[in-house]
């Protein structure tokens, strides 16, 4: 199986970059956490539309950050494990570099990759059009079955494929004069169309009640398919409907999507999508990416979801898993740390120039990463980096010490002043002299606000220009000598 090792992105939407993320060399699954605004959208997309591009689906300059130089295209560039399938080990798309992935090795994996977000999972819940019920019709044809092959076509043809055909001809649009040429073969197609779907349909919900059974709930569910329908005087194909019925506790739900709690609704959309994720073509690169899709399911129910990724079915998939949710994120990483093939990794939102950037952080701390951005001569990114540790550090005591900070009903507002201001000037007790002594050294203080005027502005909401390099490293050295202090 080919795994993915490196992934390098620049200038693809919020990513200024050049960014790496390093997964190894046997390319292991990747979790991370990052909040809302972090830039794990833009890292969901880069990884998808990377893939889609080699059926020709996007065009790179369309997602290129929009703050970046004209003259610097960008490019997000995969690293792969050696493999006979491929003939290289690294493969670009960019502006400039539209045609690499166009391969048959890059096609397949589009076609069985896995890509599942919060708002997949709504569409299970959509209701049909003029009916008190969910038709998930457009859902399973166009999305989860989309690259899935009717068994019963020569040569086989993905359900997808051959929908498009069959409602192109059959249920032309309004305007189109031309009349149905060989109606009987395009009926036949129908037929097969109808009853391949049947029975994909039956080992669906087969599979997705299966795993629904991990969750603990007491629900049961099927699809009602009743074939569509061709009228020849209309010229129209009707009952494009595939109904989602639901069972709970043994009783027929008629409003499920109006009695059920979110969570038991979660978990029918997440048995739907695994199921069909089990369903997808065969591929050497089997991708399975997973962003914030869990919001709906509580810690406990969150759980079943760790289990089915474990599971064989899903051992040939490379995963990355993405949370906004600190806790989960721990209690994975926490279960996944002496498991060779998990990393986990964070981002955080900083900013350049007055526009936000993702910063990527793995294994090493902010200021290690603060001194290689110096090192090599890039001073906005160790600004960024150097900021990130001193407000993670200030916050980090905070919370530590159960200090509490200035009630903002928005806490995006916060300041990292809030912080500061209540350790600056703290006094804490002295065994020596039984008397309060400051917590830091006013040297320290000094040096700290020196540093603030000028690099460490709050929350990094100021923008950066033209920052000295000696005023870099006063920063980075009073950053170290406070995190000692605070230790």
């Amino acid at each position: 199986m080919v795994k993915i090792t490196k992934i390098e992105i620049k200038n693809f939407k919020t990513f200024r970059g050049p960014d790496q993320i390093d997964l190894g060399n046997k390319g292991r699954n990747l979790l991370i956490y990052g909040e809302n605004g972090s830039g794990k959208t833009s890292l969901y997309e880069a990884l998808k539309f990377f893939l889609e591009s080699s059926e020709g689906t996007h065009q790179f300059g369309d997602y290129r950050n929009i703050f970046s130089d004209e003259t610097d295209k960008g490019y997000i560039k995969l690293h792969f494990t050696p493999d006979p399938s491929l003939n290289k080990e690294m493969y670009e798309w960019s502006e400039n570099i539209q045609n690499d992935t166009k391969i048959k090795p890059m096609i397949d994996a589009s076609k069985a990759k896995g890509f599942l977000d919060y708002k997949d999972l709504l569409k299970t819940n959509y209701l049909h059009h003029g009916k008190n019920s969910v038709n998930v019709f457009d859902l399973l044809i166009n999305t989860l079955l989309k690259n899935v092959e009717n068994d019963q076509t020569f040569p086989r043809t993905s359900f997808s494929e051959q929908w498009m055909s069959i409602s192109g001809i059959l249920s032309p649009d309004e305007n189109a004069e031309q009349q149905i040429e060989n109606p009987e073969e395009q009926l036949e197609q129908l037929q097969i169309f109808n009853s391949g779907l049947a029975a994909k349909l039956v080992d669906l919900a087969a599979e997705a009640s299966k795993i629904l059974g991990k969750f603990g709930y007491n629900i049961d569910f099927k699809f009602v398919f009743h074939g569509v329908r061709y009228n020849s005087q209309e010229q129209k194909l009707y009952d494009t409907e595939i109904l989602l019925t639901v069972k709970f506790l043994d009783e027929d739900i008629r409003s499920h999507h109006r009695f059920l709690n979110e969570a038991k609704l979660s978990a029918i959309a997440l048995s739907i999508f695994f199921a069909g994720f089990k369903l997808q073509p065969d591929s050497d690169l089997k991708i399975l990416v997973i962003d914030d899709a869990l919001i709906g399911l509580d810690l406990s129910n969150r759980l079943p979801v760790l289990d089915i990724l474990d599971e064989r079915d899903f051992a040939k998939y490379q995963i990355i898993l993405m949370t906004y949710d600190r806790i989960f994120y721990e209690m994975v990483k926490k279960r996944k740390s002496e498991d060779k093939k998990w990393k986990a990794a964070e981002l955080y939102c900083g900013k350049v120039d007055g526009y936000e950037i993702p910063v990527y952080v793995e294994d090493k701390t902010y200021l290690e990463r603060a001194r290689e951005y110096l090192d090599a001569n890039d001073y906005k990114a160790c600004a960024v980096y150097v900021r990130t540790a001193y407000e993670a550090i200030i916050k980090g005591y905070c919370e530590k010490k159960n200090i509490g900070v200035k009630y903002r009903e928005n806490v995006n507002e916060l300041d990292s002043n809030d912080f500061w201001t209540l350790i600056k000037d703290k006094k804490i007790p002295d065994p020596k002299s039984n008397k309060p002594k400051r917590l830091l050294k006013l040297a320290l203080v000094k040096k700290i606000e020196l540093a603030r005027k000028f690099t460490l502005n709050p929350l990094s909401h100021a923008n950066i220009v033209n920052i000295p390099r000696k005023e870099l490293e006063d920063a980075i050295e009073a950053v170290e000598w406070l995190e000692d202090a605070l230790a």
